[in-house]
C-alpha cells in the first residue's frame, strides 16, 4: 500500500456552527484526558497515551516557534487519538464524507458553542503515529506563522520534513532523511516523471493532490534540499528569505520566481544532484 495514503491530510472543515462536539456518534468524553500546555489531549488508550501525546505536541510546538522564530500567542489545540479503527473512521465522518479506509489522521477547524474557532487534530494510534501527530501538528501551526495561503507545495514539503522529528526527553531532534521519501524522489528524477521545481512550486492544491504519488515526495525533497545547509549556504538562505517574503504577506509565487527560477537550471540541475546523491547520508 502506498505510504502518501498513510500520511494526514490537511482539511479546513468548519463543523456545525454552535457545536464542538462531533456528529459522528462517536464521544470522546470517556477518553483519558491531558490539559497541558497548548494542547488538550484525548487518548482512547489511557492516560499514558494522553501524557506523551500531550508532551510531544507541545515540544513540537517550542521546536516550530524556535525554528520560525515566531513566540506570538497561538490558540489551544484539541488532539484525540483513537485507538478503534472503527471508531476513527466514524468520527472522521465529521471532516469526511467518505473517508479513505487508510486514512491515519486529519486536522480540522471546529466551532465551539461560544462561537470560537479551533483546532483539532485527529489521529489513529498505530506505526506512524507520531509522524502523523507532527505532520498535523505543523498544519496547524504554520497557520499562525505563515497565513492561510500558504502554497501547498511547501506545506506539505514542511509537514513532511518535520514527520521524522523524535523527542528524547531532552532533546528534540529534527531534518532526519524520510528514506521512503528519498527513494521515491530518486525513483521519480531518475525515470524523469518528476514535475521540474518550476512546475512543483506553480501547482495549486487541486493539481497536487491529484497526483499524490509524485507530489508529496517532490515536494518533501525541495523542502529538504532548501532547508539543508551543508550544500551551500545561499541555498538556505534564499529559503529563510522565501520564508519571511510569506510571513509578512509576500506574493508566494513572485517570491519562488525571484528566488529559485532566476537561474532555474542552475537550481533544477543542482536539487537532482544533490537528491540523487541522498543515500550517502543513510546509514
Amino acid at each position: 500500500m502506498k505510504r502518501w495514503v498513510l500520511l494526514a491530510v490537511l482539511v479546513l472543515a468548519a463543523a456545525a456552527a454552535g457545536r464542538a462536539e462531533d456528529d459522528s456518534g462517536v464521544s470522546v468524553a470517556d477518553f483519558a484526558s491531558v490539559d497541558e500546555g497548548r494542547y488538550q489531549v484525548f487518548a482512547q488508550g489511557g492516560h499514558q497515551m494522553a501524557y506523551e501525546v500531550n508532551l510531544f505536541m507541545n515540544e513540537m510546538l517550542r521546536h516550530y516557534e524556535e525554528y520560525f522564530n515566531n513566540q506570538a500567542f497561538k490558540a489551544g489545540a484539541r488532539v484525540i487519538v483513537f485507538d478503534n479503527s472503527a471508531d476513527f473512521h466514524r468520527y472522521a465522518t465529521n471532516a469526511f464524507s467518505t473517508p479513505h479506509p487508510w486514512l491515519a489522521g486529519y486536522c480540522q477547524w471546529k466551532t465551539d458553542a461560544a462561537g470560537n474557532r479551533f483546532c483539532e487534530l485527529v489521529v489513529l494510534n498505530g506505526t506512524y503515529v507520531w509522524a502523523t501527530l507532527a505532520h498535523e501538528g505543523f498544519h496547524q501551526f504554520v497557520v499562525y506563522v505563515l497565513g492561510g495561503q500558504i502554497p501547498v507545495w511547501l506545506n506539505e514539503g514542511l509537514a513532511q520534513y518535520f514527520e521524522t522529528s523524535y523527542f528524547t526527553g531532552s532533546t528534540f531532534h529534527v531534518g532526519q532523511i524520510n528514506r521512503t521519501r528519498m527513494v521515491e524522489a530518486q525513483m521519480l528524477i531518475k525515470n524523469r516523471r518528476a514535475p521540474t521545481l518550476a512546475q512543483l512550486v506553480r501547482m495549486d492544491p487541486a493539481a497536487f493532490y491529484a497526483d499524490p504519488n509524485t507530489n508529496y515526495p517532490m515536494s518533501w525533497a525541495f523542502v529538504f534540499y532548501l532547508a539543508t545547509a551543508n550544500h551551500g549556504p545561499s541555498v538556505q538562505s534564499e529559503f529563510r528569505g522565501y520564508l519571511q517574503d510569506m510571513r509578512w504577506g509576500g506574493d508566494s509565487l513572485k517570491s519562488a520566481q525571484e528566488r529559485f527560477a532566476q537561474d532555474g537550471e542552475r537550481w533544477q540541475t543542482d536539487f537532482e544532484d544533490f537528491v540523487l546523491h541522498l543515500s550517502a547520508w543513510v546509514d
